[in-house]
Order: structure tokens, then C-alpha cells, then sequence
């Protein structure tokens, strides 16, 4: 009896998705990845959501010169409301303004609950500056559809 009720309950979990990203998430709703190059080099945007729960969104750089981060400028909204994020450098945690190099890779985590059909804004024209000057991007926007 009890290994019925084990291979019931293995049954059960093995029912459950081992693929948790739900949503997919498409950029400005041009596709799931994109690119914007600048006089520093190219910084390519990807993003995933866990669940419903928790926004990963990954910057890769290919620089020609140095770029500095500020993760303080930063600004993300969802429905009118700003967000707060955490940001890592090459997997360590980021909280004040760094220099980053060619190769190196951002990470910006956000906990929020979102549902097919939300976006997310966000203005990383101040996050990141090139040569002492901005990026000027304008708004990214992150939408999120089912899988």
C-alpha cells in the first residue's frame, strides 16, 4: 500500500511542469532578444520570467570602450508604479556605479508578479553611459505573453 501511494504521489509531481517560465516575454513586441549598438560597442537585451514571480532580464556587452553602470538610475515601471530591482555584474551584486568591460554581463532581477498581456518599462538611458554620456535609448518594453 505505501508504495502505491509513493508511486501516486511521484506520478502527481511528475505532473507538475519542470519547465517553469510560463510567459515568454517579447521585447518592444519585436521578438524575444534584441540589440542596440551605440558609440561603445553593443549591448544585446534578453529576458525570462520564473513563474509569474520573478523577471530575469540579462544584458550582454560588447564593448569598445569602457561603459560605466549606475544601477541608481535605473528606472523600471510596471502599471504606473516604479519597481525595485537588484542588479549583478558577472554574477556579484552591483550597488553603486561600476565600470564594466567587454564581454561582461548584467543582470537585472525584479520580483513582481505579472500575467500575460502586462509590460514592464524600462529606461536604462541613465543606467548606462558611454564616454560620459548616457545611453539614450528611450523606453524598452517588456511584454509578456503566454508560452
Amino acid at each position: 500500500m505505501k508504495a502505491k501511494i509513493f508511486v501516486l504521489l511521484l506520478f502527481s509531481l511528475s505532473l507538475l511542469s519542470c519547465d517553469p517560465y510560463i510567459l515568454r516575454v517579447a521585447i518592444d513586441d519585436n521578438g524575444f532578444e534584441k540589440s542596440f549598438n551605440f558609440e561603445c560597442g553593443e549591448v544585446n537585451l534578453r529576458c525570462s520570467v520564473l513563474a509569474d514571480r520573478q523577471v530575469s532580464t540579462l544584458l550582454k556587452f560588447k564593448l569598445n570602450s569602457s561603459v560605466e553602470i549606475n544601477p541608481a538610475h535605473l528606472e523600471i515601471t510596471h502599471r504606473g508604479e516604479i519597481l525595485n530591482s537588484n542588479i549583478s555584474l558577472n554574477g556579484t551584486l552591483l550597488e553603486e556605479t561600476k565600470n564594466i568591460n567587454n564581454d561582461d554581463k548584467v543582470r537585472i532581477i525584479i520580483n513582481r508578479v505579472v500575467q500575460s498581456g502586462d509590460t514592464l518599462t524600462v529606461n536604462i538611458d541613465n543606467f548606462i553611459v558611454c564616454n560620459g554620456n548616457p545611453l539614450e535609448i528611450g523606453n524598452i518594453s517588456l511584454v509578456f505573453t503566454p508560452r
